[in-house]
């Protein structure tokens, strides 16, 4: 049989083995370089890329001393958030309306009014802040009696406590006019003795001991009224006696309600007995020789009270026989 072979220089298949490889790896950068091109437009369109969202209308109105918004959205609107400077945030809730007016509170002076609106697709839009100015309350009487007329803003009430005792503050825009409280709901106690300027009420009145329900309620000139209701839990504080026995100081601590903590430095000696929710308590200190100092703090809960005293110990006489 015949056979025939064909042979070749094994340098020149190298060769043309080499040629294809750059071929192919030419083609490949290529590919690559198209590749990272087409990536490179693609983010910068997606990144200039806008998406649309509808800013409702928004018309800022001044009706006397009143700032009103008058608010009008195609989308629907969910939540109105303002609020005045750097201020307390308001929300009112709207539910998907679309028109809709929106009376807010004045604040007296030149003011940023900072709002946001949250419409029925869960857009928020956020605007520039709008400087509004209101002037002064006026001075002269007939000037306040207009502007008593036109107050709606219902007076401002805080509560504060010292030891046995409540406080009560409440001012008001235009002009205060007097503060009831009442405990538990029963006959309300009139309070008088405005400021000067008759914008603001401050008074101390006397805490019932226990537990018990505080009702305030501060009127203004206009006749708007602000109650605001608090449980008040009133005491003086634990009771604190201290005695000699012979050698020993006896401290004897009394408080109807419980006692929850009593710290005593004796003699530069500290301690502190937390968690005793007990009515009565007794402490026994051994005197020694010479002065001797003891402080004692008393709590029922974050109200102390407080003894401080000092006894002398005579050293006894040695027999020496």
């Amino acid at each position: 049989m015949n056979q025939i072979l064909s042979f070749g220089y094994a340098g020149e298949s190298e060769k043309q083995r080499k040629k294809v490889i750059k071929t192919f790896s030419f083609f490949i950068i290529i590919f690559a370089i198209i590749l990272i091109i087409e990536g490179i437009f693609g983010y910068k369109e997606a990144k200039e890329k806008k998406v649309y969202v509808e800013r409702p209308d928004i018309d800022i109105i001044r009706n006397g001393d009143i700032t009103i918004l008058k608010v009008n959205s195609e989308i629907g609107i969910e939540k109105v958030i303002y609020f005045w400077n750097n201020g307390i945030e308001n929300i009112v809730e709207k539910d998907g309306e679309q028109n809709f007016e929106l009376e807010i509170e004045t604040t007296i002076g030149t003011n940023d009014l900072n709002l946001e609106i949250i419409d029925a697709e869960g857009n928020s839009i956020k605007y520039d802040p709008v400087k509004i100015s209101y002037e002064n309350l006026p001075e002269n009487e007939e000037d306040w009696q207009t502007a008593i007329l036109k107050d709606k803003t219902e007076p401002i009430v805080s509560l504060g406590a010292i030891k046995g005792k409540v406080t009560i503050n409440a001012s008001d825009n235009v002009r205060m006019s007097y503060v009831t409280y009442s405990w538990n709901g029963e006959e309300e106690t009139k309070i008088t003795g405005l400021s000067e300027d008759e914008k603001s009420l401050t008074a101390e009145i006397d805490a019932l001991k226990g537990d018990n329900k505080l009702i305030v309620k501060a009127y203004d000139k206009a006749g708007n009224v602000a109650t605001v209701e608090k449980d008040v839990h009133g005491t003086d504080g634990p009771e604190i006696k201290v005695k000699r026995e012979n050698d020993e100081i006896v401290i004897n601590i009394d408080n109807q309600f419980g006692i929850t903590k009593i710290y005593y430095n004796f003699n530069g000696e500290e301690k502190t007995i937390e968690n005793i929710n007990e009515k009565t308590y007794e402490i026994k200190l051994q005197l020694v020789d010479g002065e001797n100092y003891v402080i004692v703090e008393a709590y029922e809960n974050n109200v102390k009270n407080e003894y401080r005293g000092k006894t002398t110990k005579t050293p006894t006489a040695t027999n020496n026989n």
